[in-house]
C-alpha cells in the first residue's frame, strides 16, 4: 500500500503544530518559514475535506458529460465517433442504436456518473498554490468578548466582495484582493486573514460578530458542526443549514441537465 500521501500530510501537520500552539497563546508568527508551514497546513485543510473532494468529483463528472455532449451535438464529431465504434466492433451500427447513443450523449440526466475517490486526490496539489497566498496575507487573531467560535468539517471559510464575482469566470479564488478568510483555532481564538495590512493583530469582537462567523462556518460545512459544548444556538444553526452544502457546477456549453455525480471508493461491476 502506498502511504506517501499520509506521510506528507503527517509531515505538514507536524511542522504546523508548534505554530498552532503559538497562535492559541496569542502569538502571531513572524518567521517566514513558520508562516509558510502553517499556511500550507491551512491550504491542505481546505483541499483535503470531503466537501472539496466531492465538488472536484462532480466537476470531473460534468467535464466528461460536456465532452460527450460535444460528440452528440456536433454531426461531424459524432460521425467520427461512430466510425471508431464500428471499426472496433467490426460491424455497422444499427440506426436505432445510433439514435439512442446520440440521445444519451445530449441528455445524460437519466444516468448516474461515478467518479473514483482516488481520482480526486490530485486536488491536494492545489495546496502548493494556495499556501503562498495565505502566507502573504495579513494575519489577525480575534477573540470573542461574549460567546464562542464553532468549527466544522470544512473549517476554512473564504468570502469576498460580491461585486468581484463574475457569473461565468468566478471570483479569482484565493487571489481575489477583497478576500477575507477565517479559520477557527479554538472556541476563544479565530485566525482572520485578508490583504489589508491595516488590520490590527488582535481584536476583541462582540457577540454579533461571533454569531455572524458561526453562521458562515455552518453555511460552509459539509455535514458536521463541532463545538466544545451543547448549545441551542448551535443546534439551530445545524438545523438551518442541514440541506445547504458547498457546491460547484459548470455553466455554458453542455447538457441542459447534468447527470448526478457520485464519488465512490470502488466502481460497481
Amino acid at each position: 500500500m502506498d502511504t506517501s500521501i499520509e506521510k506528507h500530510l503527517a509531515a505538514i501537520e507536524g511542522k504546523a503544530a508548534p505554530v498552532y500552539q503559538e497562535l492559541l497563546r496569542g502569538q502571531i508568527p513572524t518567521d517566514p518559514q513558520q508562516r509558510m508551514d502553517f499556511a500550507h497546513f491551512l491550504a491542505l485543510m481546505h483541499v483535503r475535506t470531503p466537501a472539496m473532494r466531492r465538488m472536484i468529483g462532480k466537476m470531473h463528472g460534468q467535464q466528461a458529460q460536456v465532452m460527450r455532449y460535444a460528440y452528440g451535438s456536433h454531426p461531424k464529431a459524432f460521425e467520427g465517433l461512430k466510425r471508431r465504434i464500428e471499426k472496433d466492433r467490426g460491424e455497422t451500427m444499427p440506426a436505432e442504436i445510433e439514435a439512442l447513443i446520440k440521445e444519451k450523449l445530449i441528455d445524460p440526466s437519466g444516468y448516474e456518473v461515478q467518479v473514483s475517490k482516488e481520482s480526486t486526490l490530485h486536488i491536494l496539489g492545489a495546496a502548493d498554490k494556495i499556501a503562498p497566498i495565505l502566507e502573504k496575507m495579513k494575519w489577525s487573531l480575534f477573540q470573542p468578548k461574549h460567546g464562542f467560535f464553532i468549527s466544522s468539517d470544512n473549517p476554512l471559510v473564504r468570502d469576498c466582495d460580491p461585486k468581484t464575482k463574475h457569473p461565468i469566470y468566478g471570483d479569482q479564488g484565493f487571489a481575489n484582493p477583497t478576500n477575507e478568510i477565517i479559520f477557527p483555532l479554538s472556541p476563544q481564538r479565530l485566525l482572520f486573514m485578508c490583504f489589508d495590512s491595516r488590520k490590527p493583530d488582535h481584536l476583541i469582537v462582540n457577540r454579533e460578530y461571533v454569531e455572524l462567523v458561526n453562521k458562515g462556518i455552518a453555511a460552509n460545512s459539509d455535514r458536521y458542526l463541532y463545538a466544545h459544548l451543547k448549545h441551542k444556538a448551535i443546534a439551530a444553526l445545524a438545523k438551518e443549514f442541514e440541506d445547504s452544502r458547498p457546491d460547484m457546477t459548470m455553466q455554458g456549453f453542455g447538457p441542459d441537465k447534468f447527470a448526478p455525480t457520485k464519488v465512490v471508493r470502488r466502481f460497481k461491476p
